[in-house]
């Protein structure tokens, strides 16, 4: 390994035994042979340790950094990155799987786009035994970001029903410019929103990638695995309230101009309460209990905010009520209609 490979790689871990010797072979069995990996430990409790300094005796790109105390999730993956090296890098989740050209291809995509920030591939879901899965693709495959639009660009990811392009390869200056993982709830999907504002991010049009899921496993479990984030129950609760809140607060810290700024700030709030989203069908039941928080705090404008929220599901739903009533109305017959009064 020396100290000019051109892709940096970090995986963070914490008791990653499981998965993390097909993660890293997948990433050292790259055909793009000039890049670095460092596995940053969170404290773990397991045999990774064992594990990696294992690969590491036959391959001299692979480089183990240990924490003696756990820190948060964000901490770690910001550590992997801090510990990397190279003008390109890309994060890497210690139970998922790479093709061998992955790397290459991203590579390949960045050089024929500029402008682009980060690529991605589509991706694949795969189990714990690593059989692909069947899945709503249309809705969960990583979207194709590279309109020159930065408003086409977030409304395409706000309306996702996943988000695991953070695992794309990236321009080391574009990730310097941004905030990196903060500890918020989805901490990669507002990077990746903050990388989006800057410019475009492509996709390979193959799945390269193959995302492991696990049944039962939420992605609070999977953050909590990892470290979690501060207050974490208090977050959770009501976790895509708190992802909007801080897509919104990238917004507003962003460089872009005033006018185009509330564009985007319709668009998250839009997507998040108003339009048929994923999202939306999560964050608006949590508008009432984050209002009842907001009045005991007296947080004034959170409170009006989600009041209002609240009041929009509440009438929507009183619509919905009278049409399906309306409906059915019509489709008594015309004899039974009559002695309605109708």
């Amino acid at each position: 390994m020396t100290s000019t490979a051109l892709v940096g790689i970090g995986l963070p871990t914490h008791n990653g035994e499981s998965f993390i010797a097909q993660a890293l072979e997948s990433l050292l069995g790259q055909d793009h042979p000039d890049l670095e990996i460092v596995v940053s430990d969170n404290a773990s409790t397991d045999g990774t340790s064992d594990i990696v300094h294992e690969l590491m005796r036959r391959d001299e790109r692979l480089r183990y950094e240990r924490l003696d105390r756990k820190v948060s999730a964000a901490t770690n993956f910001n550590r992997a990155f801090a510990l990397s090296r190279g003008p390109y890098f890309m994060w890497a989740a210690d139970d998922d799987v790479w093709d061998p050209t992955y790397v290459r291809r991203c590579l390949a995509a960045l050089d024929d786009h500029p402008a682009a920030v980060m690529a991605s591939s589509r991706l694949r879901f795969i189990d714990p035994a690593g059989d692909v899965l069947a899945a709503d693709y249309d809705r969960y495959d990583n979207p194709d970001l590279s309109s020159d639009s930065v408003v086409e660009r977030a409304r395409l990811l706000l309306r996702r029903g996943g988000w695991y392009q953070v695992y794309g390869l990236a321009r080391r200056d574009a990730l310097l410019r941004t905030r990196l993982f903060q500890d918020v709830y989805g901490p990669d999907v507002v990077l990746v929103l903050e990388l989006a504002l800057m410019g475009p991010i492509v996709r390979v049009p193959e799945a390269l990638f193959s995302y492991r899921r696990f049944p039962g496993r939420t992605e609070a479990d999977r953050a909590g695995r990892q470290g979690g984030i501060p207050d974490e129950t208090r977050v959770v609760s009501a976790r895509m309230t708190h992802l909007e809140e801080a897509l919104s607060e990238t917004v507003r810290s962003s460089a872009l101009s005033g006018p185009l700024k509330l564009r985007l700030l319709g668009e998250i709030f839009r997507a998040a309460y108003i339009d048929d989203t994923p999202i939306r069908s999560k964050a608006r039941p949590e508008a009432a209990g984050r209002a009842k928080s907001a009045a005991r705090e007296r947080d004034w404008a959170r409170f009006i905010k989600f009041s209002l929220v609240h009041q929009i599901g509440q009438l929507e739903r009183l619509g919905s009520r009278r049409r399906s009533w309306v409906s059915r109305f019509r489709r008594l017959p015309s004899r039974a209609r009559r002695r309605l009064g109708a």
